[in-house]
């Protein structure tokens, strides 16, 4: 037992000799120590808060053109039709015809159907950005 307190106050010299405790009790010492074990990010459980919280972190950015949305957005499965999306004047014809005019097939684009998310996959297109990509579609092939 004795060992074992030699031992104890051996570690506890070592340790005074090695840090002398300069610096612990400093404001910079306080921030280094509160940066170094910071949280990496936050948990947000309320659905109300993370929609603030995205919409204060939102980028501004100027409006995208409805050949912007098609080619970042709607070209990738519109111009193959993958996955049964309209890609000829039929197609878009019969869509158009079902969804009740242009608008309804922008509430389509806007609400997902189908295999198609909403907003085409970028929840960042408003529904402007949205209706002109569905023009420039239906004029790309003549509907």
């Amino acid at each position: 037992m004795g060992a074992l307190f030699l031992i104890f106050f051996i570690c506890i010299g070592a340790a005074a000799l090695i840090d002398k405790g300069d610096g612990h009790g400093d404001a910079t010492g306080k921030d280094r120590l509160n940066a170094r074990t910071a949280p990496l990010g936050t948990v947000v459980t309320d659905p109300n808060v993370l929609l603030q919280m995205q919409a204060a972190s939102k980028v501004q950015r100027a409006a995208y053109t409805g050949d912007q949305v098609v080619a970042k957005v709607c070209g990738a499965c519109h111009d193959a039709g993958v996955l049964g999306a309209p890609h000829d004047k039929a197609s878009w014809s019969a869509r158009k015809g079902a969804s009740g005019g242009l608008d309804g097939l922008v509430k389509h684009a806007v609400d997902g159907k189908n295999n198609m998310p909403p907003r085409g996959g970028d929840p960042d297109l408003s529904d402007e950005e949205i209706k002109a990509a569905v023009e420039v579609l239906l004029k790309k092939h003549g509907v």
